[in-house]
């Protein structure tokens, strides 16, 4: 079960060190939408090097350094945080909502309140699925059988996990413990 804790570490995939985050440098569009995205998973997070040193540089990333910044999370108190257990259909609605302007927008503004959302990462193996479900290929988005499609190809047993943390409560909440760099 995903779970947040005091003192756990966190980690970040990037081109650049992050040592002090930025909410406004953080894009909109993503699974659980505008935030800072760490994982547990310091492999899951230097998979992600390659592909932020791409988005900065071009396709040539030879000889190029990224790095994950590694955090630890010092206090959980005040957070207010919303924890999805698996990739369900209030977990792909979430997404979609975040991912295409116009669905399921109740939603979105019942998860404001959240400063931090946990859960499974649409990764490059799931954003083909989650494009033709928001394209209405599967039905109608929010539709039982375009969910049931949806979900079964997702394969959420084998996703990895995310957080976002969406708030500047959140953020500082996080200390930034070192950095571990990359060469592609």
């Amino acid at each position: 079960m995903l779970n947040i804790e005091k003192g756990m570490l966190l980690y970040h995939g990037s081109y650049t060190v992050v040592e002090h985050i930025d909410l406004d440098c953080c894009r909109q569009g993503k699974d659980f939408g505008r935030g800072f995205y760490l994982t547990t998973s310091s492999l899951q997070a230097k998979s992600f090097v390659p592909l932020s040193l791409k988005r900065k540089y071009g396709a040539d990333i030879s000889g190029k350094m990224g790095f994950v910044s590694v955090y630890q999370l010092d206090s959980v108190e005040d957070l207010k945080c919303y924890v999805f257990a698996t990739a369900d259909r209030d977990w792909l609605h979430f997404v979609a909502a975040n991912r295409r302007q116009g669905l399921f927008d109740e939603m979105l503004k019942e998860f404001e309140k959240y400063d931090v959302v946990i859960g499974k990462i649409a990764d490059d193996r799931t954003a083909v699925t989650l494009q033709l479900y928001v394209s209405g290929v599967f039905g109608r988005p929010g539709s039982d059988a375009a969910d049931k499609v949806a979900i079964s190809m997702l394969l959420p047993d084998r996703l990895e996990n995310q957080f976002c943390f969406r708030t500047g409560k959140a953020v500082a909440s996080l200390k930034f413990v070192k950095q571990e760099g990359y060469l592609c």
